[in-house]
C-alpha cells in the first residue's frame, strides 16, 4: 500500500508481510522525509489499518523501541504494546 504524490514520489508505503486468516502483519511502514512533520502518518497508518482488518481481525506489527516517533503513531492509530522482543545475532 502506498500513496505517490502528482510527481510520482512516493509519499508513504506500508506492506502486509504476513497475512492469514486471523492476523496480518505490518512491515515495511515509510514516510518520505520531506512529508515527515505534517501530521500525516496517523491517517496513512489507519487506512492501512483499516484494509488489514478487511483481511484479519487482528493487525500487528513490530517498531523499535527507540523509534519514539513512529511509536506515537501507531499508539494514535490505537495500537497497544502486548511484549518486548530482542534480537541476539550469533
Amino acid at each position: 500500500m502506498a500513496h505517490v504524490n502528482d510527481s510520482g514520489d512516493v509519499v508513504f508505503k506500508a506492506e502486509l508481510g504476513a497475512v492469514t486468516a486471523d492476523v496480518t502483519q505490518i512491515q515495511g511502514v515509510w514516510m518520505n522525509p520531506s512529508y515527515r512533520g505534517q501530521g500525516l502518518s496517523a491517517g496513512y497508518m489507519a487506512a492501512v489499518v483499516e484494509k488489514a482488518r478487511m483481511l484479519a481481525p487482528v493487525t500487528s506489527l513490530y517498531v523499535n523501541g527507540f523509534n519514539l516517533r513512529a511509536r506515537s503513531t501507531y499508539e494514535r492509530v490505537g495500537f497497544r504494546q502486548v511484549g518486548t522482543f530482542a534480537t541476539v545475532l550469533f
